[in-house]
């Protein structure tokens, strides 16, 4: 079946049903009930890995495609055993087109690596669905046959894979060759121009011609990668280096060489135009490379040459930054906080909180290191650049107003348990930046009694969100969160809150890194109102669900509060089933207007399948097509597909649909037999797209719930 294999494809035949991995398995149930996918197998490598291998076929593909793909194509889906990243995807036929947007780099050229997200897993996997994630893969084949993968205003990809960013501090002089390099973090360092004496590498720079946009697929490890990129002087890469050693005094050094190299990047049509500067390591000295072109053969040296290891790194420089201190003189509040995300709003908030002295102790949690796009809306400065932000925050507050800062490096999802009890041992209040579902949904499900609060802005940067619980957690994190996603939906207020916005690139790790485009002054502005805005509401002890908005063309600030909802919690079946007493309220009326006739609609919400919860607070009424008589509803279509798009629009896809409801006039709530026929049949339909199911009954009893996940 399969048209090319690689270690990372293969594995040993196992039956689909007996797949280990949970996320595997579901893929696998996907796949063979997918309408365009056959010939589904499995396998499991020694490493624990799962590889379900499949065709895709009738891929939506023109007779004369820009790229070299076809109608069928054979693809493997790679599970590993943590789950902490999306499932990988390769495409299999040996002759697959290298080069192709959105293409994963890799240390291999084949398979070809797919990109089909550009959306950290964790915030997508309490909702990940295996239908819609074969769909994407569906739409990367399509959408690149035509060149439509690459949206327009996104900007360009990173021309060479990397794994490392170094960040230039000072300015070349007179092209000075020494340079002092220096490892920072395992994926950051910092590179000085210095004299001779200090130095710890030789510097050679060599230009490119400019290179229609193009992904290369792989990350180099020889010289021999980089046969392929063309110097200005029409010769390769390595010609170029060659030709420098033998014919002036760099072939005479003795310090390990290091290449720079300048790439400039055009789109087709050249309408757009990006540039990098790579740093491309070796542990040859150009004395010895010069000096084996001598006394080898050229068979020889070319075999020892171009298996030189290499390693690439993108190269950044120092930026300037523009910060603000706000000193409020306001006493403490807390004896200790948590906060967990470092990034613009958190480190803006810790820099009022600190300034303001609001608490004796603070402890921070965050994984990142400050790269050089940071410092344009970070509050560190850039003598921290490649450095741990954590860390470093914690170095440059050292001292003011006696404040204690205790720095935990890590991701705050993987946290062990002594950095766990570091971080929430005496703490009073944790506040949450981190902009993450996943981290707001591990600490709802914390069993410690700290009130928590999470706060971020939209895309464009004119509002900020807060959500707080009250004292006693009635309104926990999670059903504020639930009821936030609601209020966008109902009120009319909020109907351009989540708009999206332009993106520009950034220099990271990931194939499409992309920073939103926001204002500092407005981020300025709005970080200083959630500071006082938290600390308030902590001292009311109420709950909070609220939007500022800054109307920064008028200098004019807008609280918007949001409706909070009470909710109704049940068990069933092992699954954490919450209701909105809105929607609850909405049913009840609807039914009271049809007293001699069963009605009904459409249930919305959001479910999350780490901790196994269904939550619905939305619904959409029986369209006008519907059938309503004294003993049947059967629900209508009219409507429906651009109520649900309008939804997905206006939550920014974190609303799904869940299920349905309908009435039982002046009789219980029960089940009959038609109701449990329905539901076993759309629960076998929302099962093939990997969708949990809702059904709700109203009858003169109240309201009976069933759902299966």
């Amino acid at each position: 079946m399969t048209d090319y294999n690689h270690k990372i494809t293969n594995g040993s035949s196992i039956r689909g049903e007996h797949l280990k991995l949970f996320r595997a398995k579901a893929i696998y149930k996907a796949a063979i009930v997918h309408p365009y996918t056959k010939d589904v197998q499995c396998y499991v490598n020694s490493k624990g890995d799962a590889i379900i291998k499949m065709h895709l076929k009738h891929l939506e593909i023109p007779d004369e495609p820009v790229f070299d793909i076809r109608d069928e194509e054979e693809i493997a889906v790679v599970c590993h055993p943590d789950d902490v990243n999306i499932p990988e995807v390769y495409a299999l036929r040996k002759d697959f087109p290298i080069e192709l947007p959105h293409s994963n780099a890799k240390p291999f050229t084949r398979p070809i690596s797919l990109c089909v997200s550009d959306v950290a897993f964790a915030d997508i996997r309490p909702q990940f669905n295996t239908h819609d994630f074969l769909n994407s893969i569906r739409r990367w084949f399509s959408l690149n046959s035509i060149n439509k993968l690459h949206e327009a205003n996104r900007p360009l990809e990173v021309f060479f894979g990397f794994q490392e960013v170094c960040c230039i501090l000072n300015e070349r002089s007179g092209g000075n060759p020494y340079i002092k390099y220096s490892s920072k973090t395992k994926n950051s360092s910092t590179l000085e121009f210095v004299e001779k004496s200090k130095a710890t590498h030789y510097l050679i720079g060599i230009s490119t011609e400019k290179i229609h946009a193009s992904n290369f697929v792989r990350i180099p490890k020889t010289m021999g990668d980089l046969k392929d990129v063309q110097s200005t002087d029409q010769f390769s890469l390595t010609d170029s280096l060659l030709a420098v050693l033998t014919k002036s005094v760099a072939g005479k050094a003795t310090l390990p060489l290091v290449i720079s190299t300048y790439i400039t990047q055009t789109s087709k049509d050249d309408k757009k135009t990006s540039q990098e500067l790579f740093l491309i390591k070796t542990n040859c000295l150009p004395k010895d490379i010069v000096h084996k072109r001598k006394v080898l053969s050229k068979d020889a040296f070319e075999k020892w040459f171009y298996e030189l290891s290499v390693e690439v790194v993108l190269l950044d420089f120092m930026t300037s930054r523009y910060g603000n201190a706000i000193n409020n003189g306001i006493k403490d509040n807390f004896n200790k906080v948590s906060v967990v995300g470092t990034g613009t709003l958190g480190s803006a908030v810790i820099d009022h909180w600190v300034r303001q002295g609001c608490s004796e102790e603070i402890n921070l949690v965050d994984c990142d290191i400050l790269l050089p796009h940071n410092l344009s809306r970070h509050t560190l400065s850039t003598d921290k650049v490649m450095t741990s932000k954590v860390r470093s925050i914690k170095d440059t507050y050292h001292g003011i107003l006696f404040q204690k800062i205790n720095a935990i490096e890590g991701n705050f999802l993987t946290l062990n348990r002594n950095d766990r009890e570091r971080l929430f041992k005496n703490t009073e209040l944790v506040m949450d930046f981190s902009t993450s579902i996943a981290v707001e949904r591990k600490l709802v499900n914390d069993e410690r009694t700290f009130r928590r609060c999470t706060s971020f802005l939209n895309p464009k940067g004119d509002d900020v969100v807060l959500l707080m619980e009250d004292n006693e957690r009635n309104s926990r994190l999670d059903l504020l969160e639930m009821d936030y996603y609601r209020n966008l939906i109902v009120d009319d207020r909020f109907s351009l809150h989540l708009e999206q916005t332009e993106t520009v690139r950034t220099n990271t790790f990931s194939c499409r890194s992309e920073s939103m485009i926001l204002n500092y002054e407005n981020v300025r502005v709005l970080s200083a109102i959630i500071s006082k805005q938290i600390r308030k509401h902590y001292t009311s002890g109420k709950a909070c669900l609220n939007i500022w908005h800054f109307d920064a063309e008028n200098g004019t600030v807008s609280s918007l509060p949001m409706t909070i909802t009470n909710w109704r919690h049940e068990v069933l079946e092992g699954i954490q089933f919450y209701i909105s007493d809105a929607l609850e309220k909405e049913i009840q009326t609807m039914a009271a207007a049809s007293l001699n006739k069963e009605t009904g609609g459409c249930l919305f919400g959001s479910y999350d399948r780490d901790y196994n919860s269904i939550y619905v607070y939305y619904m959409v009424p029986a369209p006008e097509d519907s059938i309503h008589s004294p003993v049947s509803f059967v629900r209508g279509f009219k409507g429906l597909t651009a109520e649900y798009e309008k939804i997905t629009k206006l939550t920014y896809h974190q609303v799904r649909y869940l299920g349905e409801w309908h009435s039982h006039p002046n009789m219980p709530n029960t089940p009959s037999v038609t109701d449990k026929k329905q539901f076993e049949e759309l629960w076998e339909e929302q099962q093939s797209q990997d969708l949990p199911f809702v059904q709700m009954i109203y009858g003169n009893n109240g309201l009976f719930v069933t759902a299966a996940m």
